[in-house]
């Protein structure tokens, strides 16, 4: 997918520094329990569905930390975009060609993501999208190799509430099922927050499950999605 991009330009001294600061940072600890774990929700509004091609035009991301959400840490973000994307795609998100033009350049934005998220364990709703495009640009801009995994809230509420998932890989299915109202659907802040809120649920729902770490997260996330590909019969 990287050969879509133009070659990397020569990082600026800043974003060196800055990227050297973001390699010394440990790895999460993927043996923390449920109570002690950090997470980072990420959410991206983009140009387009294609993942391997879509521009980011914002990002938004918010912490879980000790269970609970931390309202004073939050990051939203608008790039710059030398052509703003078309008029259905602005319908979605709400991101009109003003703002677009005039939204932080993509060093700038970027560099401020990745001083947020650290090596935090990201998480997502349909993580593989937001996954792909936020690795491409990392890639793209500074050369990092974002290899972290990331947990899919949608992924773990089907495996934790198999009655209730019923085909249905809608945010706002499960948003309703919790009782969360979303204050600025279809924007990368408002639905960063909306799933950490469900994140929040599924913790809780997690440890009644008896799942007592991170690492039993993602062994959960692993089994249901073998369950949705492959036909397995839920445990």
């Amino acid at each position: 997918m990287h050969w879509l991009f133009p070659a990397r330009r020569s990082l600026s001294a800043r974003a060196r520094e800055a990227i050297r600061e973001w390699r010394t940072e440990p790895r999460a600890d993927l043996r923390s329990t449920l109570p002690e774990a950090r997470f980072v929700v990420i959410d991206t509004e983009t140009s387009g569905i294609d993942p391997d091609r879509a521009r980011v035009l914002s990002i938004g991301a918010c912490l879980v930390e000790h269970e609970g959400l931390a309202l004073d840490a939050a990051l939203e973000l608008f790039i710059h975009q030398d052509s703003p994307s078309d008029d259905h795609n602005i319908l979605i998100h709400g991101i009109g060609q003003v703002q677009q033009r005039e939204g932080i350049a993509p060093e700038d934005a970027w560099l401020r993501f990745v001083a947020f998220a650290g090596r935090t364990v990201p998480v997502g709703y349909h993580a593989l999208f937001d996954a792909t495009v936020v690795r491409r640009h990392l890639r793209s801009l500074f050369g990092i190799k974002h290899r972290a995994d990331w947990l899919d809230v949608g992924v773990i509420l089907s495996g934790l509430f198999p009655d209730l998932e019923a085909g249905n890989w809608e945010l706002d299915h499960w948003l309703g099922h919790a009782g969360i109202d979303n204050f600025a659907r279809h924007s990368a802040l408002g639905d960063a927050f909306a799933t950490a809120e469900l994140l929040l649920f599924a913790l809780a729902g997690a440890r009644r499950r008896g799942i007592a770490d991170v690492r039993g997260l993602f062994a959960l996330q692993q089994r249901e999605l073998l369950r949705l590909t492959q036909g397995m019969p839920v445990a």
